[in-house]
């Protein structure tokens, strides 16, 4: 029997849902919030494509999620990157919450992760491996040896370096 493989824009068009990693969404929160560090978080050399790319993504019809975890690792790496103080942070929740309430969720049992024999990993990747066990959500990250553990287990996963380079929404 032939083995078809699909390609990563097969993959994105065949997905029911799409859970966004940290990485791919601080890249598309910094452009919204503050474009000015778009090229000290971009990852792909070219700041503004980059995040012109992630916003046609992220409008493309596909129904986009995140865990809660995925948000608190962006409040976290916002607040770090940005160094942003508690008025900082009301105004990047003021700037950039309209995106994030129109994105879908996926809550996840902390006593699922918590026991998870992954937990080395962190409590937002885990989050991510637990919606694709439970909703068959396809996994968005620019976090490569996660990538590579997801391609080890057989997890649908989209490596968005590679999809940008790609170009399929230019």
């Amino acid at each position: 029997m032939i083995r078809v493989s699909k390609t990563l824009y097969d993959v994105f068009l065949s997905a029911d849902r799409i859970v966004i990693d940290t990485g791919p969404l601080l890249i598309h929160a910094t452009g919204a919030f503050r474009n000015d560090k778009l090229a000290d978080i971009c990852l792909c050399g070219d700041p503004v494509e980059e995040f012109n790319f992630l916003d046609r993504l992220f409008t493309s019809g596909q129904q986009f999620c995140i865990t809660p975890y995925i948000l608190s690792e962006l409040l976290y790496r916002a607040r770090s990157e940005f160094k942003l103080k508690e008025e900082g942070i009301e105004e990047f929740f003021h700037s950039y919450g309209m995106f994030l309430s129109k994105i879908g969720e996926i809550r996840i049992d902390k006593e699922k992760i918590i026991h998870d024999a992954g937990i080395k990993f962190g409590l937002a990747d885990v989050s991510l491996l637990k919606a694709y066990e439970e909703t068959d959500a396809v996994i968005l990250s620019s976090d490569e040896p996660f990538c590579r553990f997801c391609e080890w287990r057989n997890i649908e996963f989209i490596e968005y370096k590679t999809f940008f380079f790609n170009r399929f929404f230019v």
